[in-house]
């Protein structure tokens, strides 16, 4: 019998080139009631003339709830990556009261937290110590916070990333759990067994080589991603844990690439919901 999700979420990157209203098609022809979105995204609308506000009632009027803001970079002391350009940073620099208004007009509930300061810029206790304070923060605006690992910056595994949940043990923490950044990551399969399934918020399935090819870098391949069973990372694996312990919420593919430029709101519904149904459908 094939596991069950608690929830499903279509994350922003696969409907990024989509104009609002295709967004919330994409979603639902993938039987989806949940949307990521960036603040960015939400700031250039506003810009163009669709407030928030508005943007939530249109997603309402769709039948969709736009759950999460991804991402939140500003949190801690060194935010600044050192191997990303400018035109990355100017669409991840919004500052924490912005994104903590952007949630309460769009109604969103959760956060995903990126560490893209450079690895062993700050000790691991101060790290921690920053998570805490954006998590009591967040908290007067009823948000969770989710810190998602990503092997580029600095917190490049899910052990470290768990380390940083669990001593900061703030009520509203949690953990974003990405297949790409644990493969690129090389963290341990074995984990995730000791891993509270509440303390995972976020899931986000996608697929690629487990050995990158000659001359690709680690940073090349995270915009070159595949869908879920289009490559050879352990998800069906990974998700049969996730549903012993409880960890399937939010689930959706999460999916970097070239290839979602020309796919229309029904493409791209339908392959998020048969790709991640293909892994479920697997695992038992």
């Amino acid at each position: 019998m094939p596991v069950a999700a608690n929830s499903f979420l279509m994350p922003f990157s696969n409907v990024a080139h989509l104009p609002l209203a295709e967004k919330f098609e994409a979603t639902k022809v993938a039987g989806y009631s949940a949307l990521s979105l960036m603040p960015h995204e939400l700031d250039q609308m506003e810009a163009a003339g669709t407030p928030p506000s508005e943007v939530r009632d249109r997603a309402a009027d769709a039948g969709i709830h736009i759950a999460r803001l991804d991402p939140l970079n500003t949190w801690s002391r060194i935010w600044l990556p050192d191997n990303m350009d400018d035109a990355y940073v100017a669409t991840v620099n919004t500052t924490k009261a912005r994104i903590f208004a952007l949630c309460t007009a769009v109604g969103a509930t959760h956060l995903s937290l990126n560490a893209t300061f450079p690895r062993n810029s700050m000790p691991l206790a101060e790290i921690t110590e920053h998570y805490a304070k954006i998590c009591r923060d967040a908290a007067e605006h009823g948000l969770i916070c989710d810190l998602e690992f990503i092997p580029l910056w600095g917190v490049p595994t899910l052990q470290m990333g768990w380390d940083i949940v669990r001593e900061a043990e703030a009520p509203n923490g949690g953990l974003v759990f990405d297949t790409w950044h644990f493969v690129r990551g090389g963290s341990n399969i074995a984990l995730l067994n000791d891993i509270p399934g509440d303390q995972i918020h976020c899931v986000q399935l996608n697929d690629g080589p487990l050995t990158l090819p000659p001359g690709v870098s680690i940073k090349d391949n995270c915009y070159d991603r595949k869908f879920p069973g289009d490559g050879n990372f352990p998800n069906v694996a990974i998700v049969e844990i996730l549903a012993r312990t409880g960890g399937l919420n939010h689930v959706g593919a999460e999916v970097f690439s070239p290839i979602l430029s020309g796919m229309s709101a029904q493409e791209v519904g339908d392959v998020s919901r048969d790709s991640v149904s293909s892994v479920l459908e697997a695992a038992r």
